[in-house]
């Protein structure tokens, strides 16, 4: 990567940001990914040994079980992936770039899946300090993946760390040749993607902040059952 290179992603990948994937241009993760020893040390690693479809798994379960948390803060990095790989958390966007680059990597077709979503329809089980936050909390899209196998495009979602299950998160396991579950509820009256949702910063930011806060009490709880 040369010196004054960035990689931002676009600010559409931070969910809580509550924008569309077409505010900006999508940034493609191979751009940075490509020659980095780290991201193809990690893919050596993961499927050292391991046939093509058994590869495809590891490196599905172990983008899957990197601890959920979104970052606002990381909008600025140079290289967003690497804070996640080093830093072991992240969110729906740099989770399924670094899962792109590597199916990609083992000759696996892919591509982005957006899907537009609120937090307030989801099915988890929420404490009341996030569910007061819901009447101005703005619409959302997820970033998931799109992988061609025998043939057909099939869904590909690695988002919820397994910790998450008991709160009602949908937890996917992958067989390496079916679809998963989406990790979210589409919001099917969502309006047109290129238009913004009603915004209210005070509230994304205080939601991020209790969210991220949840999640880890969660998985705290989850060490001694």
């Amino acid at each position: 990567m040369r010196a004054k290179e960035r990689y931002n992603f676009p600010r559409t990948y931070i969910p809580e940001q509550g924008l569309n994937p077409y505010d900006s241009e999508v940034y493609k993760a191979s751009h940075i990914m490509n020659g980095n020893t780290l991201y193809s040390s990690l893919l050596q690693e993961w499927t050292k040994g391991l046939l093509k479809e058994e590869g495809l798994i590891s490196v599905f379960t172990h983008i899957r079980d990197i601890p959920y948390a979104i970052v606002p803060e990381w909008n600025d990095s140079d290289d967003i992936i690497r804070r996640m790989v080093t830093e072991n958390k992240g969110w729906c966007g740099p989770k399924h770039h670094l899962l792109a680059w590597m199916f990609q990597q083992l000759g696996v077709r892919t591509r982005y899946r957006y899907i537009p979503f609120r937090w307030q329809d989801q099915p988890f089980h929420y404490p009341e300090s996030i569910t007061i936050l819901f009447p101005d909390l703005p619409s959302s899209v997820h970033l998931c993946l799109e992988v061609f196998l025998a043939g057909e495009w099939k869904l590909i979602d690695a988002t919820w760390d397994p910790r998450l299950k008991r709160a009602g998160f949908p937890i996917n396991t992958w067989d390496g040749g079916s679809e998963t579950m989406p990790a979210v509820c589409e919001h099917t009256h969502e309006p047109h993607l290129t238009q913004r949702t009603h915004d209210n910063r005070e509230v994304r930011i205080t939601f991020v902040r209790r969210f991220n806060a949840w999640l880890e009490s969660i998985r705290e709880e989850e060490k001694y059952n």
